[in-house]
This record gives C-alpha cells, sequence and structure tokens, in this order.
C-alpha cells in the first residue's frame, strides 16, 4: 500500500547554495521562506546545521518567528560566524520552516546550503586587531564601575559613632571593605567593558579576551603592589590617579595578544 505524501506548507530558497566568507570570515545568507498552504500560519525557522558544523556557528538575525498569511512570503538572514581558530574548510546547514501549532505536520526543510571558510592569511602591520579597542573598554568599564566607590568614599559620615576605638575598627574595616569593592569593580567592570567594546567593534574572540582580562588583572595588581606602588607610598594621590591605567592597560593588552595567538597564531 503506497503512502501519499503530504503537500508542502513552505518553500524555503536561497539565491546561492554555496557561500564563501569573506576574509573575516564571516558572512550572512539570505532566504524566502513562503507560504504555499490553502491557510494562514505562524511559524519560525531553525538552522539545521549539518555534521562537523557546530550550532554555534550559526543565528537567525532578528524575529524567527513571524505570522504568514495566505502565500505571503518573508525574508531571513543566516549569520555564519565561525570562531577565530577554525581550519579552513567547506560546512554545510540547511534553514528549515516548522509550524507552531502543528510543528509535526507543518514543517518544510529548505536547500543544503555550503558555506567555505577561506584559510586565515598572516594580519597586515595595519590590520586592526583590537587592542586600542580592548584597552579603551577596560579602561571605561573599570573607570564607570568605581564611581560608585568614589561616591561611597565622598558620602562617608566619619563622625558618627561613639568611642575612639569603635571610630576606629570602623574607618579601618570601611576603607578596607571600599578598597577590596574598587578592585572587584574594577575587575569586573574592565572585563565586560572591553568584551562589549569588541563586540560593538565586531571584533572576533571578545569573550575569551574578557575572561583573560579577568584572569590576568589580579596577577599583574599583585605585582604592581610589590613594585610600583610600594615606591608611591607617600603619593596617595598620584597612585589613585594612576592606578586604573596602571592595572589596566598591560593586561588589557596582554590579554587581547594572548587570544589572537591562541586563535591564529599571530598577534
Amino acid at each position: 500500500m503506497s503512502t501519499v505524501k503530504a503537500a508542502p506548507v513552505f518553500t524555503v530558497t536561497t539565491p546561492s547554495v554555496s557561500v564563501t566568507l569573506a576574509s573575516n570570515r564571516m558572512g550572512e545568507v539570505p532566504f524566502t521562506v513562503t507560504n504555499v498552504s490553502d491557510r494562514a500560519l505562524r511559524a519560525r525557522v531553525r538552522v539545521t546545521p549539518a555534521q562537523g558544523a557546530p550550532p554555534d556557528w550559526f543565528s537567525v538575525v532578528g524575529d524567527a518567528e513571524q505570522d504568514f498569511e495566505l502565500g505571503a512570503a518573508r525574508q531571513f538572514v543566516v549569520r555564519v560566524d565561525p570562531p577565530l581558530g577554525v581550519p579552513a574548510g567547506t560546512y554545510a546547514f540547511r534553514l528549515d520552516a516548522v509550524g507552531i501549532e502543528h510543528p509535526d505536520d507543518d514543517y518544510s526543510e529548505g536547500p543544503s546550503c555550503q558555506v567555505t571558510i577561506p584559510a586565515s592569511k598572516p594580519p597586515k602591520l595595519t590590520t586592526p586587531r583590537g587592542y586600542l579597542t580592548t584597552l579603551a573598554g577596560a579602561l571605561i568599564g573599570g573607570i564607570v564601575l568605581n564611581i560608585i566607590v568614589v561616591v561611597l568614599g565622598l558620602t562617608h559620615d566619619s563622625g558618627n559613632c561613639d568611642g575612639f576605638w569603635n571610630c576606629l575598627f570602623r574607618e579601618i574595616f570601611f576603607w578596607l571593605f571600599l578598597i577590596f569593592l574598587g578592585f572587584g569593580l574594577m575587575l569586573v567592570g574592565a572585563s565586560l567593558g572591553a568584551a562589549i567594546a569588541l563586540r560593538i567593534r565586531r571584533f572576533r574572540g571578545h569573550k575569551l579576551t574578557g575572561l583573560f582580562l579577568a584572569i590576568l588583572m589580579p596577577l599583574w595588581s599583585l605585582l604592581m603592589l610589590l613594585t610600583v606602588f610600594r615606591l608611591l607610598d607617600h603619593h596617595p594621590i598620584v597612585a589613585a590617579a594612576a592606578s586604573p591605567v596602571v592595572l589596566l592597560a598591560v593586561p588589557a593588552v596582554l590579554a587581547r595578544g594572548s587570544v589572537l595567538l591562541i586563535r591564529t597564531h599571530h598577534i
């Protein structure tokens, strides 16, 4: 007994089923999804990678779920963004359309699309690598979050206590707490600031750069406390003013350089 194949509900098309990514190894592939059924539908699209292509390389730009009136066609764009260090090669994926109310029945597969990732070329001396962006993001993030510490220090009332020893212990505890809070906020702010700045400028490896910065900062800060800041014991204002630059600049550059070296073998 033969089985009657259900009529397609959607058609999924793309201008080209073979795409070569640009030299920055990022790209976007457009698709058109058309409702060819006899009724209005609400559906979503999803990317289905072939074996060997990790799902996190692909994402749908914008809203993946839309309403489809009878005969309506909707445009979707799939962003291909493989991580740094991925070897050159050809990978495949497709875009599928799935009905919301009846996903098992209202389902159509798109054509297989081949994506070619070109080999990495050694960057030129003038090629932006994200060092300045990392440094600027780290400085802005660290300084912005430390405004909280400045406000707490300026609004602190040191005269509202009873007894010399009670006031002394309270002041010591408060300022120690403020120092640790300031360093913690600077660490978090610098890491987030660097990662966000790199992402905004569309540099690769923004998450890993932020993670490396968070790891390097405590080690570098300890080294600075044992060397540079020891020389500034009698100049607290200079030490406070220079600390964001001294504590953030070198770890930020080292973090970015480490990511580039690990992922691309070039700094």
